[in-house]
């Protein structure tokens, strides 16, 4: 129980769920913090070690009237919050990952607090209901089939029509999103996904198979023909933020990067906000934040999911492009706390993702993130996923790199990229040559 003596009982106590994926950790603790100082964390311990986080947890907020649980699943996690918030009232929850969002809305529905109804927040997890959904209320989106075993194959290439998009129902980042073909290319892609590997601990076998949208973009251009709208909702009403602009798709639905702001004209974003808003209302989400991803069709804008948080790197290119703190915002809404301005755009975020290419491979060689940052002041984040040695594949993650890089506008945005890309100098070779096998044509 906090001590009113102190005053800790003056500042909205908030729960915070981490343990993978989002926000990191560590950003995520100092974001709560600028929102309120009694902050209480919910550790997932089923993919990390929750110890670095705690010492961070009592440096920085352990004399607030909160507490750091380490729980080791979700059902732990929501059995966890509710006992805390008996002897020390939650005021509100909050996570930034897409596999925490089903504990987060089973807390706020027992305790009466602002956020999402479960009931949403599966829907806005499975896109195999979000279809069902958007075709009831006439949300523009591809045709599909929802599969349930191998035995619904061939009717459902049938129905939809090939060459089609195989995507599993419950997934994030693209993973295991591919195109098929013929019918054999069907039944094989479909018995590969189905032995891959997820983080989610929670379990939806359905598959979709959807109509192929022309989402990849021209040769010509540096854009792929698809875009997110970003979305703040508070109590019901909708504030889209931002459009983000996609990069061009050149290993197949390995997503490649995100600009902003969007260099798409006031109609077509009107357009784009217009059908998230259609998709958002139609699922039932009323708080927090909303990632959709929009197609640009020759027929208009059609969705291809909604997510209930918000896009992986979007925080920190909010920060970067208009010194707009998203993540404090949603903090605040979980809270129940007006959110602030909108951001206003001083400049140009561009968030690049290096895909791993098709194959297995090992990291030979590559410059280091801190020689990057000395190098290209520009950069806000980066992130290298292996080290020198190390095997690589998109059956663990998809990228071999990630950063963030702020600049005035997207063509010197854009230049600098590349440029970031070129230093790092990460050299694959194929698993199976002599560690001293590696040729300049497997350099990224």
């Amino acid at each position: 129980m906090p001590d009113a003596s102190t005053g800790h009982d003056t500042h909205p106590h908030l729960l915070l769920i981490v343990g993978i994926g989002g926000l990191p950790a560590p950003d995520a603790l100092r974001t709560a913090l600028r929102v309120t100082p009694r902050v209480s964390v919910l550790f997932v311990t089923a993919w990390a070690d929750p110890a670095e986080l705690r010492e961070q947890w009592e440096r920085t907020a352990g004399n607030a009237g909160g507490e750091f649980l380490d729980v080791p699943d979700l059902d732990s996690a929501v059995t966890a919050g509710l006992t805390l918030s008996e002897g020390n009232p939650v005021s509100g929850v909050v996570t930034y990952s897409e596999v925490l969002l089903q504990p987060q809305a089973r807390l706020v529905e027992a305790l009466g607090l602002p956020g999402n109804t479960v009931e949403a927040v599966s829907v806005a997890q499975s896109k195999a209901r979000q279809r069902e959904v958007f075709a009831r209320h006439a949300v523009p989106a591809p045709r599909f089939a929802v599969l349930h075993d191998e035995t619904e194959l061939l009717a459902a290439a049938e129905g939809v029509g090939l060459p089609a998009v195989l995507k599993p129902s419950l997934g994030a980042g693209s993973k295991n999103v591919r195109k098929v073909r013929t019918q054999d290319d069907l039944i094989t892609t479909y018995r590969e996904a189905q032995g891959s590997k997820t983080a989610f601990l929670q379990h939806d076998e359905a598959y979709l198979l959807e109509e192929p949208l022309p989402v990849e973009g021209h040769e010509d251009s540096r854009y792929a023909n698809y875009v997110s709208v970003e979305t703040l909702l508070f109590e019901g009403k909708a504030d889209h933020l931002a459009v983000s602009d996609r990069l061009r798709l050149r290993h197949g639905y390995v997503e490649e990067g995100l600009v902003l702001p969007s260099h798409l004209t006031s109609e077509t974003i009107a357009e784009v906000t217009d059908c998230a808003g259609q998709a958002i209302q139609a699922i039932g989400l009323t708080h927090g934040a909303v990632h959709t991803e929009i197609a640009l069709t020759p027929k208009g804008p059609r969705v291809i999911e909604v997510n209930a948080r918000a896009g992986g790197p979007i925080p920190k290119m909010l920060l970067a492009a208009a010194e707009y703190d998203f993540a404090a915002d949603i903090a605040r809404v979980a809270l129940g706390l007006r959110p602030g301005p909108a951001p206003r755009f001083t400049g140009v975020a561009w968030f690049r993702f290096v895909p791993v290419p098709h194959g297995q491979w090992r990291v030979v060689s590559q410059r280091t993130a801190q020689e990057a940052r000395q190098t290209f002041p520009e950069l806000t984040q980066i992130s290298l996923r292996f080290a020198p040695g190390q095997a690589a594949s998109r059956n663990n993650t998809q990228h071999l790199a990630s950063f963030t890089l702020a600049a005035a506008t997207a063509e010197e945005a854009g230049s600098i990229a590349a440029d970031v890309e070129r230093f790092l100098a990460i050299t694959l070779e194929p698993l199976g040559v002599p560690a001293d096998g590696a040729t300049e044509e497997n350099r990224r």
